[in-house]
């Protein structure tokens, strides 16, 4: 995902442990049932929120607060979501079975007089989010205590949102290649603000609604389809695929877009985009981005697509980390990063110097890469300690990430670092911060640095996007809410 508008985005703001163990990640401790105030009209649910899960790591619960208390964090948190977030196509009928709708990215501003224009709507990525989330929250609706004004066009359950996210991501497919590409263009613009390309929506009645358009440079994001395909293999899962939608078929037909169009059948690693594909001897068609090293998701793939061999994009994917590693620790950099974008020199994965795709710390651990303490204990908790040539997951990523983060202490003085540790000049702890209680979790180590991250104001909405979505996925994995498909 392009984030260079983050760092713009910065300066204007500026101015203005449970027991647990088994198999793979996809055991259930503890059966939540479903309230006795859902109504028969609501689809049934495989796994209703709270479903509380062991994993194959068991990770850190703090110690001053129940299970109970989390689950309340992570649906006081959603709910704003739903509150705030959502965009209804106007160009979709009025209606709750056929319109679409999307989740605001952090850019995304109400037109009015003064308002700062922006660049998109929503991205891919913001979109995936939104996909998993309604699928992990299914269960919850009457805890949500939305009134019947809050639920758009009468909608009751989270189903029928997804549904709508669906048609989204039908009706705007990536600009690359054919009709046979199925996936979903990166950014979708809506009212234009003052002639040009940036864009916002409007609010009437509580509503909020923009004519959803896709520009014409509009390839996708590795990640963002990523998620969308994990999400539809989660509402298979939860929902089943007999209903309105297929939603396993069309995880399927869209993981083919992704393995033909977003897999470097040289090296097998996960290419930028399905635009990148048209670059092959270029740097950028070449590199690969540490924040679609989403592990659990690929072996989610491997495990439901049996006309691709994800086993070589996870195996090649290892091998990044640890080549990347490597070379750092024989640099003495043993803090566990990975940059945001890694590039290809000769038979060599290395850090790049300076600007790859979105500015001078696209080598740094900066506004992609903060993703990889999340994904990557993820990844640990659920499959366990993965060997990585001579070492493994834990020692090259988990337990370092975590000594680090113990080592700078103070909540408040997260942000972008340099491969060395060094601050690259600004903080942003309401992003950098969250993901670190996963490492935390992970390594399992100081009872009291885990409750320090859960009392710190993890679930605070703030209204960033990209920054509130990733807490909610990073307090649903620690408090053992989290599942694979």
């Amino acid at each position: 995902m392009n984030f260079k508008h983050y760092y713009i985005a910065i300066l204007v703001f500026l101015t203005l442990g449970f027991t647990q163990a088994g198999c793979a990640g996809n055991k259930e401790a503890e059966v939540s049932p479903v309230p006795e105030s859902l109504n028969e009209t609501r689809p049934k649910i495989s796994k209703p929120f709270p479903w509380h899960t062991s994993y194959e790591v068991a990770p850190m619960l703090p110690s001053n607060k129940t299970r109970e208390q989390l689950d309340d964090k992570i649906i006081a948190l959603f709910r704003q979501f739903l509150i705030n977030d959502l965009i209804v196509d106007e160009n979709s009928p009025a209606n709750k079975d056929e319109f679409r709708m999307v989740f605001r990215h952090y850019q995304s501003w109400a037109i009015r007089e003064g308002s700062i224009p922006v660049s998109h709507l929503t991205v891919s990525e913001s979109h995936g989010y939104g996909m998993m989330m309604l699928v992990y929250m299914s269960g919850s609706e009457d805890r949500l205590s939305l009134t019947p004004e809050q639920w758009i066009y009468g909608c009751a359950d989270l189903q029928a949102y997804f549904n709508a996210m669906l048609r989204t991501v039908i009706a705007f497919p990536s600009v690359t290649g054919g009709d046979d590409n199925k996936l979903f263009a990166w950014e979708l613009n809506g009212y234009p603000a003052d002639g040009d390309n940036r864009t916002g929506y409007k609010e009437i009645d509580g509503i909020k609604s923009a004519p959803f358009k896709r520009p014409s440079s509009g390839s996708c994001a590795t990640d963002g389809d990523m998620d969308i395909i994990f999400a539809l293999l989660l509402a298979d899962r939860q929902w089943g695929s007999n209903g309105e939608y297929d939603y396993r078929a069309y995880a399927l037909e869209m993981l083919d877009s992704l393995w033909r169009y977003c897999v470097n059948k040289d090296t097998y690693t996960l290419l930028l985009g399905d635009w990148a594909m048209l670059q092959k001897t270029s740097k950028l068609g070449k590199a690969t981005r540490s924040s679609d090293f989403i592990l659990s998701h690929l072996k989610a793939f491997a495990e439901v697509d049996e006309a691709h061999d994800w086993h070589l994009v996870i195996n090649a994917t290892y091998d990044v980390i640890r080549d990347i590693r490597e070379a750092e620790n024989m640099k003495g950099n043993l803090n566990g990063f990975l940059p945001d974008f890694i590039v290809r020199e000769g038979d060599e994965w290395k850090v790049p110097d300076g600007h790859v795709l979105e500015g001078s710390n696209d080598g740094a651990f900066a506004y992609n890469a903060c993703r990889i303490p999340w994904r990557l204990a993820t990844d640990y908790l659920l499959f366990g300690n993965t060997e990585i040539g001579d070492a493994t997951l834990f020692d090259y990523i988990i337990a370092p990430l975590d000594e680090f983060a113990q080592g700078i202490g103070n909540m408040n003085s997260f942000g972008p670092f340099n491969m060395d540790g060094s601050s690259v000049g600004w903080t942003d702890p309401h992003l950098f911060t969250p993901p670190f209680l996963l490492t935390a979790a992970a390594n399992a180590d100081d009872q009291a640095w885990v409750d320090k991250f859960w009392d710190w104001g993890i679930d605070d909405y703030k209204g960033d996007n990209y920054a509130d979505y990733i807490k909610f996925f990073v307090m649903l994995t620690a408090s053992g809410n989290y599942w694979q498909p």
